[in-house]
C-alpha cells in the first residue's frame, strides 16, 4: 500500500497492494491493521467492563477472575479473558470510556454516515444522542479538568483576576466540568457556560446544583454570536471553535463581550496545518474525529469549519480576522494541545 500527499486536495490512498508488493511493506501494513483490530476490539471489552460492573468491582482491590467474577456477579470464563485484555491495554479508565462510549455511538451510526457523505448534509451535536455526549463529558474530565491550573496560571494577568472576582464565560461548555472546575478553584468569580445543545446544558446544571454552586455557576442555551452579557475577563473554548461554522464571528463576539484587558483563551488540537505532517496516529485519531463528528456539526450549521488539526497558523489567522491584534502562545505542557491567549 502507498501512500501520496496531494499538494492541493490532502493524501491519496490506493486501495491494493501492487502486483510483487514487497513483503516487508505487506508485513508493515498487517501490523497496522493489527493493531487497528486490537484497539477496536479492546475499547469494546473496556466498555463491556463498564457496563457490568468489572471495573467498580476493582476499585475494592487486586482480584484474579474468581474472585472479580464474584463480586460483579459476572461469568468467571469471561472475566479472565477480560482481565488479560486489559492487562494488555493498559487503560486510562476515563479517557478509554468517554472514546468508547463515543466510538459505539459512531458506528450505530454508520447508515447516517453514508448519507452525509453522499448529500454533503451536515449532522448536529444533538442527532449523535446522550452516549455520545456522555463520551465526551469522560474525555473533557480526564484531559481538560486536571490540566486547567496550569493552563490558567499560565495565562498573562489572568488568574489574579479571577482570584479577585471576576466573571468568565465558558463556549461550548457541554456537560459543564471544565466551567465547574474553574469555579471551584476560583470562589469569587461568577461562571457561565453556553452551549447549543438543549440537554447538555440540562446536565450541566444539574452538576452546578449538585456541586452546591448554582449561585455563581449558571448555563445557557445558546449560539456564541448571542452569548449572552459583557465585562467578562475571560472567555474559554476547549476545543471547540474548529467546531463552529463561523469561527471568526464567533471570536469577534467573544472579544465584545470582554472586558477591557480582558483575555480569550483559545484551546484547539495540536498539530500542523500541513496535512503531511500529521500522517502519524494522532493526526489519524484526529482526521477521523474531523469526519465523524466535528465537520458534520460544522455543515449542519452552513460551513465545513476549520477542521479538526487547523494549526498554529490559521488559528492566529482566524483571531486576527476577529480583531485580535495580540496573540500568544501559552507556554504550557499539553501534548494534544495548543493553547493561545487573545487579547485586545
Amino acid at each position: 500500500m502507498s501512500i501520496e500527499t496531494a499538494q492541493a486536495s490532502g493524501p491519496a490512498v490506493t486501495g491494493q497492494a501492487p502486483a510483487g508488493a514487497d513483503p516487508a511493506e505487506v508485513g508493515q501494513v498487517m501490523g497496522q491493521l493489527m493493531a487497528d483490530l486490537s484497539a477496536t476490539s479492546g475499547m469494546l471489552l473496556t466498555l463491556v467492563g463498564v457496563r457490568t460492573g468489572l471495573w467498580e468491582s476493582l476499585s475494592a482491590g487486586p482480584a484474579g477472575p474468581g474472585e472479580l467474577a464474584a463480586r460483579s456477579a459476572t461469568s468467571e470464563a469471561y472475566v479472565r479473558e477480560w482481565l488479560r485484555s486489559q492487562a494488555a491495554a493498559e487503560p486510562l479508565r476515563g479517557l478509554v470510556e468517554g472514546t468508547g462510549l463515543q466510538a459505539a455511538a459512531q458506528w450505530s451510526e454508520l447508515a447516517r454516515y453514508e448519507e452525509a457523505f453522499r448529500t454533503g448534509r451536515g449532522i448536529g451535536w444533538d442527532e449523535h444522542g446522550p452516549a455520545h455526549s456522555r463520551g465526551m463529558d469522560l474525555i473533557s474530565r480526564a484531559v481538560v479538568v486536571p490540566a486547567l491550573a496550569s493552563w490558567l496560571s499560565a495565562l498573562d494577568g489572568v488568574a489574579a483576576k479571577l482570584e479577585a472576582g471576576a466573571a468568565v464565560a465558558d463556549v461550548g461548555c457541554g456537560y459543564g466540568a471544565p466551567t465547574i472546575a474553574m469555579a471551584k478553584a476560583f470562589t469569587r468569580s461568577r461562571f457561565m457556560g453556553i452551549d447549543v445543545d438543549d440537554a447538555s446544558v440540562a446536565q450541566a446544571r444539574k452538576a452546578a446544583a449538585e456541586a452546591g454552586l448554582a449561585s455563581r455557576v449558571t448555563f445557557e442555551v445558546s449560539e456564541v454570536a448571542d452569548l449572552p452579557g459583557e465585562g467578562y475577563e475571560l472567555v474559554t473554548f476547549f476545543d471547540c471553535l474548529h467546531d463552529l461554522a463561523d469561527p471568526v464571528g464567533a471570536l469577534r463576539r467573544a472579544r465584545q463581550a470582554l472586558a477591557p484587558g480582558g483575555s480569550v483563551l483559545l484551546v484547539e488540537h495540536a498539530g500542523s496545518e500541513r496535512t503531511e505532517e500529521n500522517l502519524n496516529p494522532v493526526g489519524r485519531f484526529f482526521y477521523a474525529a474531523s469526519a465523524l463528528v466535528c465537520t458534520p456539526t460544522a455543515v449542519a450549521h452552513g460551513s465545513a469549519g476549520l477542521g479538526t488539526i487547523p494549526g498554529e497558523a490559521a488559528l492566529r489567522s482566524v483571531a486576527a480576522s476577529a480583531g485580535f491584534p495580540l496573540v500568544r502562545r501559552v507556554d504550557v505542557d499539553a501534548p494534544l494541545n495548543i493553547l493561545l491567549q487573545l487579547r485586545t
